[in-house]
């Protein structure tokens, strides 16, 4: 079944009557470049972007740089106003592309390193690049860092929390045996697997690939281990035991908890195929990405124009049941996938215009039957690259990306020449203002939680208290969300209560 949408744009335009309506924009950044990569939505209702800087303290950014490129962190509220920001960095090049939250109200980063030991970097470098990932509490504080790699190159794509705390991590390498590498280089690139405890201790690795190139995209965990999403355009060989039916597919590995190889299964046409992501949904997997391949080899749909969206609905034996492509006409990205509450697919990327060769954000939503609920194109006059699409807790639809343009009608500003560009759409509900109430996560906790503080207001105060009403600690409130730090006290039963001049109402939260 084809999709094809009719996409009549000047500069920012609306699709569908039952398109989203821009509630705010926002441009972050530097006097040079600013290189978004990975958001996650928030507890408080806003969300944190990462990337990385190249700027000094200039425009909105409020530090130096310490080398090259810098991990960059920005914390935005519901109304995309800033609430904190920071920097990690070295001599070298570090590139964050990951941020995942841990369950213990902190996060990981995770990014690709060629810097030496200086800086914020504790540990030198193994080979040309590293994996390298920082971990933070609640308060943003570093808690630890692990430098990862072998003799060539290594590169971050993907990391997953996995239920016992720990953690695994895709990337892609070139490195022969060395360093923190125990498997011999099969190829061009292959996939470089690893599994690290909540510490970050490594636990296992493994390499899988081809003679060419094949690279990780995603982990998705199972009950029985992992599947690893990669895309390939290796032949059968090496550990690879699936043909390609084309330039690039799509490849599944599945894998024990211990990291052995049990299945392959590779998609694709005669063309280029490229994975986004894979989604467990019922009744098995949704596969997303890229396809410019006609109706051939795996791919019973064709595209329209050079490159689509393309999904592919797998059963539980990760076979095909029903595909479908989506063209904006132009030459489409997929870059974002995520299923809403109601089981609803947003697909989100960018579009290369025909003629004019410049970028848009483009996004569409669609329901389970693959119709579309509606569709957006978000536009300036320079090139717009979206990275990542999410859904705030206030059911609004928050895009990010990378943005040379400078003022047009949609956007008001720009900093540098490549900048953090954010957009709000509206919730059905219009972006209804969430119950005033009090609530912290995690709860129960063996250390921080988070309290949240959905109100506007002029001044607050937290106060911490045992059940007998003793005072333990006291801080004045600044943004939608305080970091409270338990870790100090025993286990029991505590009282936070929050104070403004709006509300005064207070929480119970139990240290484990």
């Amino acid at each position: 079944m084809k999709k094809t949408l009719l996409c009549l744009f000047t500069g920012f335009a609306l699709l569908s009557a039952h398109a989203q309506k821009v509630v705010w924009e926002k441009t972050l950044g530097g006097k040079h470049s600013e290189y978004l990569f990975d958001m996650v939505p928030t507890v408080d209702y806003g969300f944190l972007l990462a990337g990385s800087s190249f700027s000094d303290k200039t425009g909105s950014k409020t530090s130096d740089g310490q080398g090259n490129l810098d991990y960059w962190l920005w914390k935005m509220d519901k109304d995309g106003e800033e609430e904190w920001q920071k920097s990690f960095g070295a001599s070298g090049m570090d590139l964050l592309q990951c941020l995942i939250p841990t369950g213990d109200a902190g996060y990981l980063l995770g990014g690709t390193s060629n810097s030496p030991k200086d800086g914020h970097k504790t540990e030198a470098s193994r080979g040309k690049n590293d994996l390298w990932l920082i971990k933070i509490n609640a308060a943003g504080a570093e808690e630890w860092q692990k430098t990862l790699g072998g003799s060539g190159d290594d590169r971050l794509v993907t990391i997953k929390r996995l239920s016992d705390g720990g953690y695994i991590i895709g990337a892609n390498t070139n490195s022969p045996v060395s360093g923190e590498k125990s498997q011999q280089h099969l190829g061009g690139l292959d996939l470089w697997i690893l599994r690290l405890d909540k510490k970050g201790k490594l636990l296992w690795e493994k390499t899988f690939g081809g003679i060419y190139n094949d690279e990780v995209k995603t982990i998705v965990p199972t009950k029985d281990g992992f599947i690893i999403g990669a895309q390939s355009n290796s032949p059968i060989g090496a550990n690879k035991a699936v043909d390609t039916n084309g330039g690039y597919d799509i490849w599944l590995l599945t894998l024990d908890h211990n990291g052995n190889l049990l299945q392959q299964h590779s998609y694709g046409g005669t063309a280029d195929d490229f994975l986004t992501d894979l989604l467990p949904v019922e009744n098995g997997y949704l596969l997303a990405g890229t396809s410019s391949s006609e109706s051939s080899g795996t791919k019973t749909v064709s595209a329209e124009t050079q490159n689509d969206f393309w999904t592919v609905q797998l059963d539980a034996k990760m076979q095909p049941t029903d595909q479908k492509t989506y063209d904006f006409k132009g030459d489409d990205v997929l870059t974002s996938v995520l299923l809403d509450s109601d089981q609803n697919l947003l697909l989100s990327g960018y579009t290369i215009h025909p003629k004019t060769h410049k970028k848009s954000y483009v996004s569409i939503h669609i329901n389970a039957q693959g119709e579309k609920i509606w569709e957006k194109e978000l536009s300036t006059d320079g090139d717009d690259l979206l990275r990542k699409a999410i859904i705030t807790r206030d059911g609004g639809y928050v895009f990010a990306g990378n943005s040379t343009g400078k003022t047009s009608a949609l956007k008001k500003g720009y900093q540098g020449r490549n900048d953090y560009w954010i957009v709000k759409l509206n919730t059905k509900e219009k972006n209804k203002t969430p119950e005033i109430q009090i609530e912290a996560f995690p709860n129960p906790t063996e250390g921080f939680t988070n309290v949240v503080i959905n109100h506007e207001y002029e001044e607050g105060q937290m106060i911490l208290s045992d059940l007998s009403g003793k005072v333990l600690h006291t801080a004045p409130l600044q943004y939608d969300m305080i970091a409270v730090d338990l870790s100090a006290y025993p286990q029991g039963v505590y009282i936070i209560n929050i104070k403004t001049n709006v509300i005064n109402r207070s929480v119970k939260v139990i240290k484990k």
